[in-house]
């Protein structure tokens, strides 16, 4: 289920929400870049490690006799090959091999730009949510003020002992501290965001992600992805590594060109040589068996970690479910609440209009309920952080 998106956001910002580098730092994408130039060259390396080099040899000897009375130059250059043209299977899954780990060194490395870009919207977000917990504090520390002020004129008029007041005054000193403490926390976030983006928070606009279907996001998670492409590429390790001691052919061939000078004697000859032909063998190992069984075991080793794996996500999906459901009640039982605060401040209002109540009641109810309604803000954005946990943390090509 792809997340819907409440703004109107350009392809190029859509992109990033998918997994995309684009809203990194150029720095890191610089670095992402050069990774996937070593993936692609390690590719290169592995498919064609099975082809054999062509040994280029040159030479000059020079031959003297014991009695000193001749001497000859020998002079010879030669190019040989010894090329393995068939290994049981082992020159295809060789291939299989290497394009099965460019796979999952692929996956790996979207996983770490998802990886950065879940950073990046998780900071956003908390950075969105204690904004409003500022707000909040602001509005404690205005209903505070209005505490201390009555809780003083009754200590002053000797209707209240200093108890009363002193408590207002520790209240308030510590609703500022957590203000100060909330305004770190602001830019906290802002320089962790700065660590890896150039994204302004206070103008980049959020989507609204969606819950994502559990089914997709078990077979679609960053980590069971990673788990089946290493299994894929475990198996067919495992058949290079039997291959290894199974009957392979090669194809020999050398040739070259032979200068033979006799100096003081005759019969010397120059020109070109060459041979070839094709040999089969077949290597026994006092460790086959055990080598072989090792691979398979990594292999099968790697299949029942995607089962454990698959167990562990289901859990986890399911544990994110009880906190979205947990934040909902929160929102529901902070709008029931609402309701209740606007008839107290219509009732508080016809109370100052008659004379009957103070300002101060009207204005601490009016402080209460904006503190309220931000906190449906906050439980909000609480839901959209552990919906992006979920965006984040699945391979949307894989589905």
């Amino acid at each position: 289920m792809k997340p819907q998106y409440l703004t109107v956001i350009s392809l190029f910002l859509l992109a990033n929400l998918w997994g995309q580098e684009d809203t990194l730092s150029p720095q890191k994408r610089s670095l992402i870049q050069h990774q996937q130039e070593i993936i692609d060259a390690e590719n290169e390396k592995l498919r064609t490690n099975w082809i054999s080099p062509i040994n280029l040899m040159g030479s000059y000897t020079y031959d003297k006799s014991a009695s000193g009375s001749y001497h000859s130059d020998t002079e010879n250059f030669s190019a040989s090959l010894s090329q393995d043209i068939f290994r049981s299977g082992g020159i295809t899954y060789q291939i299989e091999y290497a394009d099965a780990k460019k796979r999952g060194d692929s996956i790996l490395l979207n996983q770490q730009i998802a990886s950065l870009n879940a950073q990046i919207f998780s900071s956003l977000l908390s950075y969105k949510k204690t904004a409003l917990q500022c707000e909040q504090s602001k509005a404690r520390l205005a209903n505070k003020e209005i505490e201390i002020f009555i809780k003083r004129q009754l200590y002053e008029a000797g209707k209240s002992d200093i108890t009363e007041l002193n408590n207002a005054l520790m209240d308030k000193s510590n609703e500022q501290k957590n203000y100060v403490l909330l305004t770190y926390t602001l830019a906290d976030y802002r320089y962790e965001i700065a660590k890896i983006s150039d994204i302004n928070p206070d103008t980049f606009p959020l989507p609204i992600f969606k819950l994502i279907d559990k089914e997709d996001y078990l077979k679609s998670e960053w980590n069971i992805q990673a788990a089946y492409a290493q299994n894929e590429t475990l198996e067919n390790l495992y058949e290079v590594t039997k291959s290894n001691y199974l009957p392979k052919i090669s194809l020999n061939a050398d040739a070259g060109y032979r200068d033979y000078n006799p100096r003081e004697l005759s019969g010397g000859y120059s020109g070109n040589f060459y041979s070839g032909g094709i040999s089969m063998s077949i290597p026994i190992t006092y460790n086959r068996s055990a080598t072989i069984q090792q691979s398979k075991a990594t292999a099968m080793e790697q299949t029942a970690l995607i089962q454990d794996k698959r167990r562990e996500l289901d859990a986890s999906y399911n544990q994110t479910l009880e906190r979205l459901k947990n934040y909902r009640s929160y929102i529901e039982i902070i709008s029931k609440n609402l309701t209740l605060y606007d008839e107290l401040i219509g009732a508080t209002k016809a109370g100052v209009d008659a004379g009957v109540k103070t300002g101060y009641d009207f204005q601490t109810l009016k402080n209460t309920k904006s503190i309220e309604e931000i906190e449906i803000k906050i439980n909000e954005i609480n839901i959209q952080i552990e919906l992006s946990k979920l965006h984040f943390s699945m391979n949307k090509e894989s589905k």
